[in-house]
């Protein structure tokens, strides 16, 4: 029966208890595959640039281990995400001690999320669902905001350095799965196809051995000379639609040494090969007429993106098969029970990310980052203004906690960004509670400060020098974020500095003398009434804490806070008020 009539077959309880419709003989499960106890660890949500969603996978694969897990499947449903991480993840699957590993695409597996789903020693998918269009995004200062269909890399130099990673990786997990089956069975040309759109390919499958695989506009003219490039296609390939574009490539010939028939994207360049052994034929002259055409696959406009029908027809999945009519049909996977039958386990369990881990996705948020910052920045200026206040040091403390831990949890902060942001702190303290004035000390300390909370903002250890221009973009989003972040608390502490004792929480940190709800009165007139203040322009009292340059003096009965006018001013030296209004009160040693 023609691979084109392959269907698949919607596992419904009529479908499966009927013997009239479908012929279901008992499936015998290979040896390596069989598992006793089976692991699911779920993928959700977006894979985050961050590392957290590869903490949380490499931390579940640990716990399957220790459970005595013999099989993995990872239940994928994912939009895909950031790069770097998704070939991480790529790489911890593929060197985990359980071999046995399955993706479950459930129902999609798109860009990053498909790569992931390749890595696996074997692919099982629910219907519908979807795998492939992993082609890179770049989002940069350019085009950040206009959307998925703006954010296409325009820079060939750029793309040079992006596909071949991607590129590598999807060929190394096609070559792992033939070298395992033992056949050309998963295509590497079509595999390649989710990554990048300028290729146009064809299916094929050879009249006397009946191997299939996909063979590009090359071989096409060299096994069906003449034959049209033009036509329908199997993959969804219309244009219009949103998906991404490659910028024209300029011409270039086959480099030496690299056949005919060899994947060539026009951007990497032909001399971009990938490391090991492959078991694809080797098509000449001569094989004209030993192959025939089933169907064109895609055009060379957009990026394969299969149907779970398609990924069934191109010899990509490893569900059972069951006939209709004389005709293959695959059964999808539905249920952790189906996954419980296809490994024919007795113990099945789900390992779902933790609220922790939840917890510090959203922490590690850009938007969250900022806030925090305000956070940290305003609370910090409180404290250092009104030493012993105590609740601001607290808040600040937190903020900075909550800012730095989940990035050294998840190993996308340096240890030298935590020495830097404390480094700022304690010079912009020195200079605050020790040094009078505003110089070196200060300066370099808003220097470090703002130079480290840079290193927490971008995704990953990419250390002082960013070297790709992804990283370089993210420098400048992470600058232009704490630039806004500092403005906000700049605005914020100068609107608490000449409002603080009115401002219905902070002004509880202000100490006043006891005083009964009539003089309580008579101090909020005073808010209003400059001649009627607490305190007057040459008062004499005392200091009764440091002033650098905020602290308290007591004026006769009153006990009032106060600004050091010029320079600081030792605890018990004596003070004469300068100045007075409602909202401040300058001091100058007498």
């Amino acid at each position: 029966m023609p691979l084109a009539a392959q269907k698949i077959l919607p596992l419904t309880p009529a479908a499966a208890g009927s013997q009239q419709t479908a012929s279901a003989p008992t499936v015998s499960i290979p040896a390596g595959r069989a598992a006793k106890n089976v692991a699911i660890i779920t993928i959700r949500g977006e894979i985050d640039a961050k590392g957290v969603m590869l903490m949380s996978i490499n931390r579940r694969i640990d716990q399957a281990m220790k459970d005595g897990a013999g099989a993995i499947v990872f239940d994928i449903d994912c939009p895909g995400g950031a790069m770097t991480t998704t070939l991480r993840i790529c790489e911890a699957i593929k060197a985990c001690p359980i071999q046995n590993t399955v993706a479950w695409v459930n129902p999609q597996a798109h860009s990053g999320a498909a790569l992931i789903a390749l890595a696996c020693r074997e692919l099982i998918v629910n219907d519908p669902a979807t795998l492939g269009d992993a082609m890179p995004i770049l989002v940069t200062s350019a085009n950040w905001g206009r959307g998925r269909s703006a954010a296409a890399p325009t820079d060939l130099e750029t793309l040079k350095k992006v596909l071949p990673p991607l590129l590598a990786e999807v060929t190394d997990s096609a070559r792992r799965y033939n070298a395992r089956s033992g056949g050309y069975l998963r295509d590497e040309y079509l595999s390649q196809a989710m990554i990048a759109n300028d290729v146009a390919l064809w299916w094929v499958r050879n009249k006397t051995s009946g191997q299939q695989m996909c063979i590009d506009a090359t071989e096409l003219e060299l096994l069906f000379p003449g034959a049209s490039t033009t036509g329908a296609t199997r993959l969804a390939s219309a244009p219009g639609t949103g998906k991404l574009q490659l910028p024209t490539p300029p011409t270039s010939t086959t480099a030496p040494g690299v056949p005919s028939g060899s994947f060539k994207i026009a951007v990497a360049g032909p001399s971009m090969t990938v490391a090991g052994a492959t078991m694809r034929p080797v098509l000449t002259a001569s094989d004209a007429g030993a192959w025939e055409l089933i169907d064109k696959v895609k055009d060379d406009s957009l990026p394969a993106l299969l149907t779970a029908d398609d990924l069934f027809h191109y010899g990509f999945v490893d569900n059972n098969v069951t006939t209709t009519g004389g005709v293959p049909a695959l059964v999808p996977i539905r249920t952790d029970a189906d996954i419980k039958s296809f490994f024919g386990a007795v113990n099945v369990q789900r390992y779902d990310s933790s609220w922790s881990e939840a917890l510090m996705d959203i922490l590690t948020g850009r938007l969250v980052q900022a806030a925090l910052v305000v956070i940290f920045l305003i609370a910090l200026f409180v404290e250092m203004t009104h030493p012993g206040a105590v609740l601001p040091g607290v808040i600040s403390a937190t903020a900075l906690c909550l800012l730095i831990a989940p990035g050294l949890l998840v190993g996308m902060a340096a240890w030298w960004e935590v020495l830097a942001i404390i480094a700022g702190i304690g010079l912009i303290g020195l200079e605050i509670l020790v040094i009078p004035g505003f110089g070196v000390p200060g300066l370099l300390g808003l220097l470090l400060l703002f130079v480290g909370l840079i290193g927490l903002f971008v995704p990953g250890n990419t250390g002082p020098f960013p070297d790709s221009p992804q990283a370089r973009d993210d420098v400048l989003w992470a600058a232009v974020t704490l630039i806004l972040s500092f403005s906000t608390a700049g605005l914020a502490m100068y609107f608490i500095a000449k409002h603080f004792g009115s401002l219905p929480l902070l002004g509880r940190l202000v100490l006043k003398s006891p005083a009964s709800d009539e003089e309580s009165a008579d101090m909020l007139a005073a808010m209003t009434d400059m001649d009627d203040l607490p305190v007057k322009v040459g008062d004499r009292g005392v200091a009764l804490t440091m002033l650098r340059p905020a602290g308290r003096v007591q004026v006769g009965d009153r006990v009032v806070d106060a600004v050091a006018e010029i320079g600081f001013i030792d605890s018990g030296m004596n003070v004469r008020i300068v100045n007075a209004s409602a909202m401040r009160i300058g001091v100058e040693q007498v």
